[in-house]
């Protein structure tokens, strides 16, 4: 087993470069997927995910 030490407490809360796209082309343009990023991208398409299956939209027939 490798056991890592945490140097300083606030390494959890450290931005880390996970994909990085470099575009010469487009005015030397980086753009990168960080830790952070893909967190907020996870949250947010869950929050729409269950906003869209738990709207209702007045599909429920009345029993009269």
């Amino acid at each position: 087993m490798i056991f890592t030490s945490i140097l300083s407490p606030l390494e959890q809360f450290e931005i880390r470069s996970l994909l990085g796209l470099n575009a010469p082309i487009i005015g030397d343009a980086n753009i990168t997927l960080t830790n952070i990023g893909l967190y907020l991208t996870i949250g947010a398409f869950l929050v729409i995910t269950l906003n869209v299956l738990t709207t209702n939209y007045n599909k429920i027939v009345s029993n009269t």
